[in-house]
């Protein structure tokens, strides 16, 4: 009776005992063999977000805005023009007074307040007169130049934009044809001081 009672306990000890997990199944490649001693590098993790590259521009080409002065700047770059803030027909005319063949060039310095107009008048010999006058609606423009011995230079005529005229010039002698046009930055106007009527006496338009 010894050994079926050790049987028995032999076959109680292996029911008892829990079932071995199965065998994982086998790898797609043979693990490499591994020298001793052999370091290895971890890479990077991916970013979860890959990095924006920024879309070139003519100004990321060129280095700057080619417009722009400063920083940046290109050397060769022209400079913007400064904006034309007259007002009306404030300015410098070179006026062309047609005399058949030959023309007359003299000048004039308007000032425009409202419809009101009021300046000086240059003569070819460096003559100072005052200027008044009026501009209306239809773009017409009426000028009286007034001289020192009484006499007047009427300038009638038609405003085409800012920047030109055209009309008839009528003193006591004659009655001819002129044409202005703006002239931006007349210095040598700018820095006569005399006043209305100084010069001498007339010696001529």
């Amino acid at each position: 009776m010894k050994y079926p009672v050790l049987i028995l306990a032999a076959l109680v000890l292996v029911a008892a005992s829990p079932t071995p997990p199965p065998s994982p199944p086998p790898l797609d490649q043979p693990t490499p063999s591994v020298s001793p001693g052999a370091t290895f590098t971890v890479p990077p993790a991916p970013s979860s977000m890959p990095s924006a590259t920024p879309t070139p521009t003519l100004d990321n080409i060129m280095g700057g805005h080619r417009g722009a002065r400063g920083k940046g700047a290109h050397p060769d770059a022209t400079p913007t023009p400064p904006v034309d803030t007259r007002k009306g027909l404030d300015g410098v005319w070179e006026i062309q007074i047609q005399r058949g063949p030959k023309t007359q060039y003299v000048h004039m310095k308007l000032d425009q307040s409202g419809d009101a107009l009021a300046g000086y008048y240059l003569t070819d010999q460096n003559k100072k007169f005052p200027i008044a006058g009026a501009l209306d609606g239809q773009h017409n423009i009426r000028l009286v130049v007034s001289r020192p011995d009484g006499t007047t230079i009427l300038l009638e005529g038609r405003v085409d934009g800012t920047t030109d005229m055209i009309g008839m010039f009528t003193d006591s002698k004659e009655r001819v044809p002129f044409t202005a046009a703006y002239r931006p930055k007349e210095k040598f106007i700018d820095n006569i001081n005399a006043g209305p009527g100084m010069g001498g006496g007339y010696g001529g338009p």
